[in-house]
């Protein structure tokens, strides 16, 4: 870790210091515009072609040569939503793992349920009882952990809420709890541990994401939008990391889910029931782990499912209807053609 932050702070002053050559030297030499800037394009396409060379070369490489897994022991990890579903499994896994789990949710009850499970395997586990709408909770609950317990290094934010209901039947307050439990509440945790995360130049933040986030669905029209806003939050959080030197050791991941049995979602009632209808809370975090400890920007259960959706929203409106109806066997709009 030290040599690696030393060859990133060498490679960060080495553009640096090109930057100003480049403006002492090349710009006030060549002007700009027009062909005046021809070999700041050169230079450009240059960089841009041995990118691209070098992208490829990794990515082909990654696939003869699977990464290896991290090891999770010693790491602490906030899951939200741990009572139950897939929060529940993914702190028993995490912990069977080595991990430091802590574990919030509304429920007490159920969160207490499963710190107890973890700890009768003697597995290390703290509980806390948080509505993780409410900012100042999150924020000061937040504070009182690092000064008690220890610096969180992984966050995931799974907490979630669902109502399948035509819009005009939603009452306005049950529309703003689907966007404070679907997004807001996202914000208010990763405001809460990101700072921290930047001070020590290490962390990795997880956002549950359902596939609602990735194409439109009729009766969840609320959920959806969160969903949706949830996947632009984490897009901008990775990129505005990316592009600080500084933070490039923050890690990101967003998981995209089907069909899970956790009986928030309704049953599935596509054409292709038979070959995928829905898997186990258990299964589902067993693969987000795996994604974890590979350090994947984005994981997908099914694992084509984000693919074939990128794929579907590439195509012009009317053809994305006909598909879709055709895979929702079931749905009403079958019998519409546009």
């Amino acid at each position: 870790m030290y040599r690696r932050n030393i060859l990133v702070r060498f490679v960060a002053n080495l553009a640096k210091k090109f930057r100003a050559w480049q403006e002492v030297w090349i710009l006030p030499w060549w002007g700009s515009g027009g062909l005046a800037s021809a070999p700041l394009w050169a230079l450009d396409t240059l960089v841009l072609l041995v990118k691209l060379f070098s992208s490829c070369t990794v990515a082909a490489f990654r696939v003869l040569v699977p990464p290896a897994l991290s090891n999770l022991h010693g790491e602490t990890v906030l899951i939200t939503g741990a009572g139950h579903g897939i929060g529940r499994e993914l702190a028993i896994q995490l912990a069977e793992l080595g991990a430091t789990v802590i574990c919030w949710d509304k429920d007490q009850r159920r969160n207490n349920a499963v710190v107890n499970e973890i700890r009768k395997k003697d597995g290390e586990c703290y509980g806390f009882t948080i509505d993780v709408t409410a900012q100042d909770q999150v924020a000061s609950l937040a504070s009182r952990m690092r000064r008690q317990l220890s610096d969180v290094t992984m966050v995931i934010s799974n907490a979630g809420l669902l109502t399948c209901a035509p819009i005009t039947h939603l009452r306005p307050e049950g529309v703003m709890k689907i966007i404070e439990v679907n997004l807001l509440a996202h914000f208010w945790v990763i405001q809460a541990f990101l700072p921290s995360m930047v001070d020590r130049r290490y962390g990795h933040i997880v956002a549950i994401n359902s596939s609602a986030g990735l194409m439109p669905c009729a009766d969840m029209i609320p959920y959806c939008a969160a969903k949706f806003g949830l996947r632009g939050l984490m897009d901008s959080i990775t990129e505005e990391l990316r592009l600080d030197t500084w933070t490039k050791n923050i890690k990101t991941t967003s998981v995209y889910l089907a069909t899970v049995s956790t009986g928030l979602y309704p049953p599935p009632s596509h054409r292709f029931v038979s070959w995928y209808s829905e898997i186990t809370a258990k299964e589902a975090a067993s693969v987000i782990i795996e994604g974890i400890r590979k350090n994947q920007k984005c994981i997908s259960v099914p694992p084509l499912m984000k693919t074939m959706i990128d794929i579907h929203n590439l195509m012009p409106y009317r053809l994305r209807i006909v598909f879709a109806d055709f895979f929702n066997f079931g749905h009403r709009g079958w019998f519409c053609f546009c």
